[in-house]
């Protein structure tokens, strides 16, 4: 991560970059079915070691990209988020959150403040104008929170009809955003 800063700090989590420690833990939780209805919407298929080392050093070499650890502040790493497309489109960029770690997924807190500190980075380091973020429609709590920030729906797509879940996409501009 280029010129990012170490650390984003907040009053329930921070943010730092993600490590190559952290992924037995991510392993773990996004293997999790649970964490998976939450964050996808339906249960995935598992990923390896393989699976896990191949997308963290593929995203290391993606200089659109920044990938940050969520961590409480007694310095569990719960989760991360995705900070990607950075001005592959002009202005634009997407996020991709997930805290795999339910005690703390479940805790709207937590994901607000987790989302509000890459939203506020993004917009203010990179001079996004467009943050875009898509979650399952069965993810009610993530919806809430988004809408609370200032994120508003602008597409709806079938994912899987078979369990009726949709991918929202919503977008925020710095003109939007609301702190929480």
């Amino acid at each position: 991560m280029p010129n990012a800063p170490a650390r984003l700090i907040g009053k329930f989590v921070d943010l730092r970059p993600l490590a190559e420690s952290d992924l037995d833990r991510r392993l773990e939780m996004v293997n999790d079915r649970e964490v998976q209805k939450l964050h996808i919407g339906v249960v995935a298929d598992t990923n390896t070691k393989f699976d896990m080392e191949s997308w963290f050093y593929a995203l290391q070499e993606d200089p659109f990209s920044e990938q940050w650890a969520i961590e409480t502040k007694d310095g569990k790493y719960i989760g991360d988020i995705d900070l990607h497309s950075i001005n592959v489109i002009r202005g634009e960029a997407w996020i991709s959150p997930m805290i795999g770690d339910l005690e703390f997924a479940r805790a709207p807190a937590y994901r607000r403040e987790a989302i509000q500190l890459i939203t506020e980075y993004a917009f203010q380091q990179h001079g996004i104008t467009k943050l875009q973020i898509d979650i399952p429609s069965t993810d009610r709590q993530g919806l809430e929170i988004l809408n609370e920030l200032g994120f508003v729906v602008i597409e709806e797509t079938m994912f899987d009809f078979i369990h009726d879940v949709q991918t929202v996409t919503l977008a925020a501009t710095p003109e939007t955003f609301r702190r929480s």
